[in-house]
């Protein structure tokens, strides 16, 4: 008889599919192989573990920290199996944000890999995940948590979002019709384990019973590799955010065994042509609304060239409205309205947090009836199409998108303010044609390299800015308020930079003149690619153009290894000496 407990649940979904395809193949990540019959006996005897622990608590949260691979997947099961809410903790985040996420969700306690124990704080109870008897079965545990995702918070610390077990069901259910995501299909995963799309990823695919594929190694922003990485595995679906499906889009070799490429995150600028070989749709939605709002049919060859693509209409089970400043419906064709959205798809709310849930979940009346629906306000402005469709037009409040992350501008001028000597704040995201880069300017007397130095302790990557500038006095507008228009007319204060001079003819000034084409700012030998505008798409885009100009095969990772100029020209004339 099947366990009231896991009605309505990924762990009820995959029991089901393991019983009737028990040597199916689950997971795929270089020579680690997994069959579903594995994947749920592992995370069993782990889960079983977990339970015999003193500070089991269930319902609870554990927080998970992995790097992406087979060990991942099942340690975010046995979670499941356990009874409890995972929290993903991503490896890539600096030792402060880890120790601040943990802080706010007050887990009971943390699983980690044997190499990354050390990265959690004492505060916080470790289980490392090594052997367990396959022979121990967890105990049947209710738990209406499913997992806790951090974003970016307003208030200068990150805010958890707690998404519920029949929510995310909804979406896998929604994905698994929609998508024909099932036995036989190959699905490649590659966002980072901390962001709410991997959860779509890894779980619309093993809750459907098709096949997760995993990169061995870590192909970041490298979308040759990525489409490399497609063709060799025979991948067929797969989901990359908005700026590296932009590129993958307009690829002269695009890879011919996908035939589903899914992506969101951010305003998509390019639309495919009829012929791209997999049908293209755009999604939306907040991490507040369990990863997908609305999606988009296939845009292959469809829209107007002079309008952005759609993100499409509601999903099952999202309920979604267009609303004017004073609350009213806007229903008309071009019309603009803020979206709130409302549904099965919305997250139970902030972890530790009831008033933040109470403010940005509000009970709004709808229809005739004057009954009471809950709403989430998500502050994106959009209008509706002649077809039906609704197309993202920009963000009513400060809240910027960066690169497919959604990212509080304050959170990162908190930071700013902390460091010793910082009177002054202010953060911007300014066009530099690769999804925007995040500038910061302050006031005072601290130096730079100590502001950069406690951006890159305390946040996230993808929340470190490109350029850290000091400022005499911040540009105001009439009104007293920083100008942030001026902000972004300010050039890139040379005094930042390093002196040291290029050799004609080198390696190092031929990287440079790549370096300047790409962040318009002419390098020193001693400078750091991430310090004179580079991010992580850039980086891809650096590291594929010094393979094009030297005929070396030098991997992504080398510039993250490899930052200062000459280091990595260094590298580039040993790759070629080699022969590699």
């Amino acid at each position: 008889m099947q366990d009231n407990s896991e009605e309505r649940t990924v762990v009820c979904l995959l029991r089901r599919f393991v019983d009737a395809n028990p040597e199916a193949t689950a997971i795929e990540c270089g020579k680690d192989v997994l069959t579903y019959r594995r994947l749920w006996d592992e995370a069993g005897a782990l889960a079983a573990r977990l339970q015999r622990t003193a500070r089991f608590e269930p319902g609870g949260v554990l927080g998970v920290l992995f790097e992406r691979g087979v060990p991942g997947v099942v340690a975010q099961l046995a979670a499941w199996r356990a009874g409890v809410a995972y929290l993903p903790l991503d490896p890539a985040l600096p030792d402060g944000r880890i120790e601040s996420v943990l802080k706010d969700a007050r887990p009971f306690a943390a699983l980690a890999q044997p190499d990354l124990r050390h990265r959690v704080p004492q505060t916080v109870p470790v289980s490392e995940a090594g052997s367990c008897d396959p022979a121990q079965e967890p105990r049947p545990v209710r738990s209406t948590l499913a997992y806790v995702i951090y974003t970016s918070g307003s208030t200068g610390t990150p805010k958890g979002v707690e998404v519920g077990h029949a929510s995310l069901v909804n979406l896998l259910d929604w994905h698994r019709e929609t998508y024909g995501t099932g036995p036989g299909v190959r699905v490649a995963a590659f966002a980072g384990l901390g962001f709410d799309a991997s959860v779509w990823e890894v779980w619309a695919t093993l809750a459907g019973g098709a096949t997760l594929v995993l990169p061995a190694e870590p192909l970041g922003a490298d979308v040759t590799a990525i489409s490399d990485f497609l063709q060799e595995n025979a991948i067929e679906q797969c989901f990359l955010s908005t700026p590296l499906a932009e590129e993958l889009i307009g690829s002269d070799r695009p890879p011919g065994s996908l035939r589903v490429l899914l992506t969101g995150g951010d305003r998509l600028r390019v639309r495919p042509s009829g012929s791209f070989p997999a049908a293209v749709h755009n999604h939306y939605g907040p991490t507040e609304a369990t990863v997908v709002t609305t999606a988009s049919q296939d845009l292959r060859g469809t829209g107007r060239p002079d309008r952005p693509p759609v993100i499409g209409t509601p999903i099952t089970g999202a309920r979604v409205r267009l609303v004017d400043p004073q609350g009213f419906d806007v229903v008309g064709p071009g019309e603009t309205g803020e979206l709130l959205i409302g549904g099965e798809v919305l997250a139970t709310g902030y972890r530790n947090d009831p008033a933040l849930t109470e403010e940005k979940f509000v009970e709004r009346r709808a229809g005739a009836d004057g009954t009471a629906d809950r709403w989430y306000a998500s502050g994106d402005v959009c209008r509706w199409t002649d077809s039906g469709d609704l197309e993202f037009v920009e963000r009513r409040d400060a809240q910027l998108s960066v690169r497919g992350n959604r990212v509080e501008p304050a959170e990162i001028e908190h930071t700013v303010l902390t460091v010793a000597g910082v009177s002054q704040s202010a953060v911007v995201l300014w066009d530099d044609g690769s999804g925007g880069s995040l500038a910061a300017f302050y006031c005072g007397a601290a130096a730079v390299e100590a502001v950069q130095e406690a951006l890159v302790a305390r946040l996230p990557r993808y929340m470190v800015p490109s350029r850290v500038q000091r400022l005499d006095a911040m540009p105001l507008t009439p009104n007293g308020k920083i100008d942030r228009d001026a902000l972004l007319e300010i050039p890139a204060g040379p005094a930042q930079r390093p002196e040291g001079a290029l050799r004609p003819g080198s390696t190092e000034e031929g990287i440079a003149e790549i370096w300047a084409e790409l962040t318009g700012i002419a390098p020193d030998v001693r400078d750091n690619f991430f310090d004179v505008g580079g991010h992580s798409l850039l980086a891809a885009r650096m590291i594929g153009k010094v393979r094009d100009r030297f005929g070396v095969k030098v991997g992504l990772q080398a510039v993250f290894d490899h930052p200062v100029l000459a280091d990595l020209a260094a590298e580039v004339d040993a790759a070629s000496k080699n022969g590699v």
